[in-house]
Parts: C-alpha cells; structure tokens; sequence
C-alpha cells in the first residue's frame, strides 16, 4: 500500500489564514474584556506585572500568543476532516467548509458564559483559595470569574473544534447521498 500525503492548496492557505486571524481577534478581545473585569488575574495570575509593556499592549501580545495557535490547530482539523477519502472522496468547497469556522467559536462564548457567570460558592478546585492568595479577598470573586471565562473559553472551543469536524463530516455525507439519490 501506497503512502499518499494530502496535497495542500490555495483553499488550505485560506483556510489558515482565516482560522488563525480569527482565533486571534477572538483571543485578544477575549483577554481585553477579560483584562477589564480583573486586571489582577494578568497583573498577578499571568505575571504581567513584570512586563515593561503597558498594561493592554501585554495584553494584546499575551492574548495573540496564547490564540493564534489555536487557530492554526482549528484550520488544521477542518483541512483533516475535508480530506478526500474512500468512502467520502469528495471535499467540501471552500465556502462551505468556512461557515463551520464558527462552531469553535461560539461554544468557545457559550461555554466561558456559562462557566464564568457559575456560583462562586461552587469551587471544586479550590479557584477562591488561590485567587485570595494571589490577588487578596477583595479582588478574588474577579480572579474567579476571570479565570473560569479562561477555562471555559478553551474547553468550548476544543468541544466546539470536535463538533465541527463531526458537522464537516456529516456534512460531506449528505453531499454524497444527495448526488447518488439516496
């Protein structure tokens, strides 16, 4: 048997291209507000306290560090899941396959919401001991959030990437059973 590699094309390029500046206004944003409901979960939880920079400007390069990767992993898993194979050997255009960007990024905001605005009194890992430690008792019910909005930012997107490839999948499925009549 035959090793054949996927051949990638200008689509692929558009693909990451569009995945990772996507990625990265939402990581930025993402941290901007975040940054605004606690600024001492980046000053003291990420370290940014040591950081020349001016305080957004950290920001910003801290929020695109941590999300363009992301992006480029998220392009990478779509371009896997449209890969021609036996039994679906017909990729989706590129159109198509760009409307399922999405999905990441809206359980990524489904999830932080929900994660975020959940009671503080529910603590499983402790996130009110560390934060007071880190931040004092008077900023930590922020940290807390903050730091859950974080958490359920990068478990929505990574749910979210999963249901995609499934979606892009079915998807391609129905496009076979469509022209064979089925």
């Amino acid at each position: 048997m035959k090793l054949v590699l996927p051949r990638f094309d200008r689509e692929d390029a558009v693909l990451f291209v569009v995945t990772t500046i996507l990625a990265l206004a939402y990581g930025i944003t993402h941290d901007h507000l975040t940054a605004t409901l606690s600024p001492e979960y980046f000053l003291l939880g990420k370290d940014l306290a040591s950081d020349p920079r001016p305080f957004r400007w950290a920001v910003t390069v801290l929020g695109a560090k941590a999300s363009w990767p992301l992006g480029l992993l998220a392009g990478m898993a779509l371009r896997i899941a449209n890969e021609p194979s036996r039994r679906l050997p017909q990729r989706l255009p590129i159109r198509r396959l760009l409307g399922f960007v999405a999905v990441p990024m809206a359980t990524a905001v489904l999830v932080a919401l929900l994660l975020g605005s959940s009671p503080l009194r529910f603590d499983p890992w402790n996130q009110r001991v560390v934060a007071e430690m880190l931040a004092g008792p008077t900023h930590a019910p922020a940290f807390v959030r903050v730091w859950r909005i974080h958490i359920g930012s990068y478990l929505g997107g990574a749910l979210g990437l999963l249901l995609a490839v499934a979606l892009v999948r079915r998807r391609r499925a129905q496009c076979i059973e469509a022209r064979d009549g089925r």
